[in-house]
């Protein structure tokens, strides 16, 4: 029972964790004005970017990469097993997407997924971003590049003999990704549309 409680605990303080926006504080204090209602409109290290520059964007990234970490981060140190801390990343990026505290408007999960991945399958997150490297030598395109890269690190991740759990787990984060994404995916079948039609 204990074990069942302290698992509960555990993901909800990851999604809590996730939840925590950095663009929004951010922006808050140094402008005192919701980042939601300023450019994309996204409370996210993109658009952190372009209403404060690339300092706003690396910070913004480095605190979303850093609390996708610790989400998982504390389930491990906490001896739970890894089944646990799937849920915890799976939840720290709900967070982000749905922060209660802004009314489930927040981010739309990259960074924090990153972050998360890299504590919870090095490998996946190699092939990640091997894969991202080549789409965007191809595209040009950095969302889309990065959108591209999650889906077909998707397909590809079995070839990697992965156990079913990360499998799986990566493959959640990544439909909630997408999803968030909406827009993008739409600008992104355009585009490669058209450079097929050139």
């Amino acid at each position: 029972m204990e074990a069942v409680v302290l698992a509960l605990i555990s993901i909800i303080l990851a999604y809590l964790l996730g939840s925590l926006n950095g663009a929004y504080y951010m922006m808050k204090w140094k402008h005192g004005i919701d980042i939601r209602t300023t450019g994309s409109g996204n409370a996210g290290a993109t658009n952190a970017g372009r209403a404060m520059g690339k300092k706003g964007f690396l910070w913004v990234l480095a605190f979303d990469l850093t609390k996708g970490m610790l989400a998982v981060l504390l389930i491990s140190w906490s001896g739970l097993t890894e089944v646990i801390a799937g849920l915890g990343m799976i939840a720290a990026v709900l967070g982000h997407i749905f922060p209660i505290q802004l009314r489930f408007k927040g981010g739309k999960g990259i960074a924090v997924s990153l972050g998360a991945l890299v504590i919870f399958s090095y490998q996946a997150t190699f092939l990640l971003l091997a894969v991202f490297l080549c789409i965007y030598l191809f595209v040009r395109k950095f969302s889309i590049s990065g959108l591209l890269a999650y889906a077909c690190t998707a397909v590809l991740l079995p070839f990697l003999r992965l156990d079913m759990l990360t499998i799986a787990v990566y493959v959640l984060v990544t439909v909630l990704i997408l999803a968030a994404h909406h827009t993008h995916l739409k600008a992104a079948w355009s585009y490669l549309l058209l450079r097929n039609e050139r």
